[in-house]
């Protein structure tokens, strides 16, 4: 096992990991912000839009819940695949494509994903804002803009944080499944690394121990933020 660990981390493939994991919280983080962005409006619409935009979200969220991840991917790719191919050829972008393609699925299906799921998070957390405050705030002059800044926005994104924290890890684990279709991300990277190095075990032990520290932190950075952005409405709510 020592020696294996040894071989892996000289002949080069823990560098491969360590950029898998990079390329991992890329992913996962441009994946996240397109989810957040389709959770907040999808949640704005279910909440305040009316029946045709609240039965779109509907389906929406019901349709990517009811498909498996790996499916929706697999579809995103074979559907966009031969147009984007022929796009780059037209436009001799040929190495562009290859490189940069298995990366923008990646990025949309986790944002579909995770957008399915981040707005019953942004649902819940706008209906958990008490509605005086709003009528409060627009008695004192407040306009629209600054109700949405100033009481609505800090607060929506408080109560969603537990929400999203959980929406977060299960988007870091779902760009596994990215790899299927040619991204060399941590878990392609381990993949490769076992198939040329012959040692799986160590190197999917690797791999676990990045995604294991990438989630830790994770964990980390949303009880912070929770705790530092939640201590004037602990007080207010108390």
């Amino acid at each position: 096992m020592m020696d294996a660990l040894h071989e892996i981390l000289t002949s080069g493939w823990g560098t491969m990991l360590l950029r898998g994991a990079l390329m991992t919280v890329f992913i996962s983080l441009c994946g996240i912000i397109l989810g957040l962005l389709i959770g907040i409006g999808g949640a704005a619409l279910k909440t305040g839009g009316n029946r045709l935009w609240r039965g779109l979200v509907n389906l929406y969220t019901l349709i990517v819940r009811s498909i498996p991840e790996l499916l929706i991917i697999y579809l995103l790719f074979f559907a966009t695949v031969q147009p984007a191919a022929d796009l780059a050829d037209w436009l001799d972008l040929d190495e562009l494509m290859s490189s940069f393609f298995p990366m923008l699925v990646g990025i949309v299906a986790i944002g579909l994903i995770s957008g399915s799921y981040s707005v019953e998070v942004f649902r819940g957390a706008l209906t958990a804002i008490a509605p005086g405050q709003i009528e409060a705030a627009r008695a004192i002059g407040m306009g629209r803009w600054q109700c949405l800044r100033r009481i609505t926005l800090p607060q929506l994104f408080w109560y969603a944080l537990p929400g999203a924290n959980n929406v977060w890890q299960n988007a870091l684990k779902d760009t596994a499944l990215v790899s299927l279709v040619g991204l060399v991300e941590l878990m392609r990277a381990a993949v490769l690394g076992s198939a040329a190095t012959r040692a799986p075990l160590p190197m999917y032990v690797l791999a676990g121990l990045l995604y294991f520290i990438i989630g830790v932190f994770s964990q980390a950075a949303f009880v912070w933020a929770e705790r530092h952005y939640g201590r004037g409405m602990r007080a207010s709510r108390a």
